[in-house]
């Protein structure tokens, strides 16, 4: 795909005199400073030396253990972000982008209880690449929290134990002193319910619980209390810092929409899971949807929270697919159901639905409660994370394999089709950042699920771009993307 911006509309003065702007336009243009950027996590991408030779994190230490990760890999060196981010750092200036995010290294900056200061060397790291990024123009997204606890930390019960709470606030205070010149928005915490979700009720993540609602809950009100004191420290010590979280939003639908049970699964699922944590920080009152809170260790996990209420400056959105749900006839009964295995729409490698209307429903229905702060102004919104996997064995090196990634693309095109659409019907949309820059390693499935517009050969490490980078390279810098209506629009191939 080659954008070319002064292309004129095809068909005579008379068509396009009856065809809306829409129709005849070959490029539908994002707003002036739209910001198109990238996403990473620490863990995902570096392979820090201070976080993984002393397993300094709960993750290094569960991707040790066998039976942890879906393809027997581990995150020990990954795409050895540590040692080559100049490399993707030209990579990204190469794709005309102009926004990056990244993660903190708890783990690595505070390896040990009661620090004072962060760990020199690893701080060291964090400013060098900071700054890089700035020198080049980037506008910087940096988060505090994403999935890595403190082995420390972890050990003593983690998001369950108040202790995390002051820990995260201390974090946030020395890591605000010591990179605050060189961030644009701060992130307190990555998907706390995903998170709570995968680690309490999954079980496939730390700290490896399954069905443990409870616990999971807690978490949830110690995770609020923590992005509350780490907000508030934000801004006593840079009073113009632009501060918020990202939240995994997913659409449920009920497998059966005639089915009372199948809507009630859909129901908690989307109270819980998309509302339960945006509604507490807009309110700074946590509440659980009835019948939960028949349980009384629920009720007294529910409250208000102090100093939480209003605690966003804009919204951080991670968009990936939707989600179909089904009552789970088991014992006991579970009201949250169960995923369904009925799918409609194309999908990726992990089974993941690519539903770009669901973004679109999102940004211009979804997000109406939490859209305007206290003073009617509508808040910025960014879509942190956004993109479509692949999969392929972490052993593979030479060759044209997952280069010409059509699906990526495809999926790109349409969530970006879907983003304009909900600009143009008044989401107050910022930017957006792709996840992500490279192929990385996804958690549990370890590292043969890629979502990378740049493939990385982990054997050797090379770096190689994907057709898709190519793609959102061009409309990075022409701020646009080809209209789907207009004559000259070229599917890819």
């Amino acid at each position: 795909m080659q954008l070319k911006p002064d292309e004129t509309a095809a068909g005579d003065v008379t068509d396009q005199a009856q065809a809306s702007e829409a129709d005849v336009a070959p490029l539908l243009k994002f707003p002036d400073n739209f910001l198109w950027g990238v996403a990473t996590s620490h863990f995902q991408v570096e392979g820090n030396p201070y976080e993984i030779e002393p397993r300094g994190s709960d993750w290094a230490t569960w991707t040790a253990q066998a039976g942890r990760i879906l393809d027997r890999s581990t995150a020990d060196r990954t795409c050895d972000f540590f040692s080559r981010y100049d490399e993707d750092i030209d990579l990204c200036h190469s794709l005309n982008l102009n926004a990056f995010r990244l993660s903190l290294n708890w783990p690595a900056l505070m390896p040990r209880p009661g620090q004072k200061q962060l760990a020199r060397d690893a701080a060291d790291f964090y400013r060098r690449l900071l700054t890089d990024l700035k020198n080049r123009g980037f506008k910087t997204f940096v988060t505090l929290f994403h999935f890595c606890l403190p082995t420390w930390l972890a050990e003593s019960g983690g998001w369950n134990n108040k202790q995390t709470i002051d820990e995260f606030e201390r974090f946030t205070e020395l890591a605000a002193k010591e990179f605050g010149d060189l961030v644009d928005f701060w992130l307190t915490l990555n998907e706390p319910l995903a998170y709570s979700y995968q680690g309490y009720i999954e079980g496939a993540w730390p700290p490896g619980r399954k069905g443990d609602y409870i616990a999971a809950f807690e978490a949830i009100r110690n995770m609020l209390e923590a992005h509350a004191r780490s907000y508030h420290k934000l801004h006593q010590l840079i009073p113009d810092a632009r501060v918020s979280f990202t939240v995994h939003w997913i659409p449920f639908q009920a497998r059966n929409k005639m089915n009372p049970l199948d809507n009630l699964a859909r129901f908690m699922r989307d109270e819980v899971f998309n509302h339960v944590w945006m509604r507490a920080v807009e309110t700074g009152n946590l509440q659980f949807p009835p019948p939960v809170t028949a349980e009384k260790r629920i009720r007294r996990i529910c409250g208000v929270i102090p100093g939480l209420r209003g605690t966003v400056d804009y919204l951080g959105i991670n968009y990936y697919t939707r989600q179909v749900c089904e009552y789970g006839w088991g014992w006991p009964p579970d009201i949250f159901g169960v995923r369904s295995d009925l799918t409609e729409f194309e999908t990726s490698a992990l089974g993941w639905e690519v539903y770009p209307q669901g973004l679109y429903e999102l940004l211009t229905q979804g997000l109406d409660p939490y859209r305007f702060d206290d003073d009617g102004r509508a808040r910025d919104i960014y879509i942190t994370e956004n993109g479509f996997s692949s999969m392929f064995s972490a052993d593979l090196t030479d060759g044209d394999w997952s280069l010409n990634d059509e699906l990526r693309i495809s999926y790109l095109n349409s969530h970006l089709q879907a983003l304009h659409k909900a600009i143009g019907a008044g989401a107050n949309v910022k930017g957006y950042l792709h996840w992500s820059l490279l192929d990385n390693f996804e958690w549990a499935e370890g590292l043969r699920a890629r979502f990378g517009l740049v493939r990385v050969a982990y054997p050797t490490l090379e770096r190689t771009l994907r057709k898709s980078a190519y793609i959102y390279s061009e409309i990075a810098k022409h701020n646009a993307i080809e209209n789907p209506r207009h004559s000259g629009f070229r599917q890819p191939r």
